[in-house]
């Protein structure tokens, strides 16, 4: 009986200093498309998609897991109005449209005529009658700086062959919103008392 005893305690000891601890390598990153959760240890095997990991950008992919500076295309809507304040100044200095363009282009990417007002502010639905002027602009940021900067100048039209710097703005945006923008007497009588030098482009 006693020699049971020390056989079956032998094999215990011997089983358990024979145990070995068996550590996995791989790839312990989850934002990797090669991620392994078994994997113990980092081998540095990890392999990434590029691509724009923000839902809301245009241009989102859903499989990406390393986002390359800039790598996000946003836009927005932006609709642009003349209040009917905006109107009666048109009228009080003959100006029969406004052109609007970008800052530092040459090139206009759109005007409003003079007698189209509204009293409410209007959505980005382009208009028949073209009493808004609606435009989609685009940039590109990153996740977690995807907001823009829609730099514009308004210049007014009085029928000859100069245009003349009324308005210029910088505007925040933010990705697939409609972002509507207004000119009034207001704004266009304070910028021209703040900016007392006439600025003039060829039409």
């Amino acid at each position: 009986m006693k020699n049971l005893i020390y056989i079956i305690a032998i094999s215990m000891l011997t089983f358990s200093a024979c145990t070995v601890e068996v550590r996995i390598d791989g790839c312990t990153d989850p934002i990797a498309y090669n991620y392994d959760p078994q994997a113990d240890d980092d081998d540095g095997s990890c392999l990434y998609i590029l691509g724009c990991t923000d839902p809301l950008a245009d241009n989102y992919d859903p499989q990406a897991g390393l986002e390359p500076l800039n790598g996000c295309d946003y836009s927005c809507d932006v609709v642009w109005y003349l209040t009917v304040s905006a109107a009666v100044f048109m009228d009080q200095w003959n100006i029969d449209y406004y052109h609007f363009f970008l800052k530092n282009e040459n090139t206009s990417f759109g005007y409003l005529g003079a007698g189209t007002a509204y009293s409410y502010v209007p959505d980005c639905i382009p208009q028949l009658d073209a009493s808004t002027l609606v435009e989609t602009f685009s940039w590109q940021g990153n996740y977690d700086s995807s907001a823009g900067i829609l730099q514009w100048e308004a210049w007014a039209d009085d029928g000859t062959n100069i245009l003349i710097l009324d308005y210029e703005s910088d505007e925040i945006v933010y990705p697939n919103e409609c972002l509507a923008i207004g000119l009034s007497s207001k704004k266009l009588k304070a910028y021209k008392e703040e900016n007392k030098k006439r600025k003039e482009r060829v039409k």
